[in-house]
């Protein structure tokens, strides 16, 4: 693109700094389209194919662990909560080469005591879990990996027992949902260190940082 030297009829002529100054708005255009173009490839999915670790993906090696059933309906709620997270909402994988054993426990604490009543007004909800990452079909269930999370959330205590109930059930899948991330990161992290899905050498379990 070219800017014209002589003005058409009925033009005002164009001035030497005017020139100067669109020629350089220009050249800034035209470094930042280079800029652009260049950097387009330097940025990567977290669980993107990366042809130079070798090996399935991340996200593949995530959907090869079954979690096994947990007892009880937190342990339910924690199980469908992480293989959402683990397979994106695939399913729970059958046949896996891997398997995921998990227990979970819940407590609470009172946190604020109303000083006329001596009631609680609130309570601290918690969350713990424990895992250990397997190889399907082993019967001694020998930990390729393990590690622990937990996940805490805070409700509101009325004298309403039936709203005690409900607000307490809430706090706790969000604290199992928060403890459901906490292992998808644990178990990424493993894999990332262990790419073949096994420990070097036959040492002991992997900790997971954190756990």
């Amino acid at each position: 693109m070219s800017l014209p030297d002589t003005p058409s009829s009925g033009t005002a002529p164009v001035s030497p700094a005017l020139r100067s100054r669109r020629a350089a708005l220009l050249a800034r255009l035209a470094v930042v389209g280079l800029l652009s173009s260049g950097l387009a490839g330097c940025f990567q999915p977290m669980y993107a194919e990366n042809s130079t670790v070798g090996g399935p993906a991340l996200q593949e090696k995530l959907q090869d662990v079954e979690v096994v059933m947990i007892q009880g309906r937190l342990g339910n709620d924690l199980r469908n909560a992480l293989i959402y997270d683990l397979t994106g909402g695939a399913g729970n994988p059958k046949g896996a080469p891997l398997q995921l054993l998990i227990s979970v426990e819940t407590s609470s604490s009172t946190a604020l005591v109303n000083s006329s009543s001596g009631l609680p007004e609130n309570q601290v909800i918690r969350v713990g879990a424990n895992w250990r990452l397997v190889k399907a079909g082993d019967e001694k269930k020998k930990p390729l990996a393990q590690g622990q999370a937990s996940g805490t959330t805070t409700i509101d205590v009325s004298d309403q027992r039936y709203a005690n109930y409900a607000a307490r059930k809430n706090a706790e899948e969000r604290a199992g949902s928060e403890v459901a991330a906490q292992i998808k990161v644990q178990l990424a992290d493993y894999f990332i260190r262990n790419p073949n899905g096994v420990p070097a050498g036959g040492k002991e379990p992997t900790k997971t940082p954190g756990s």
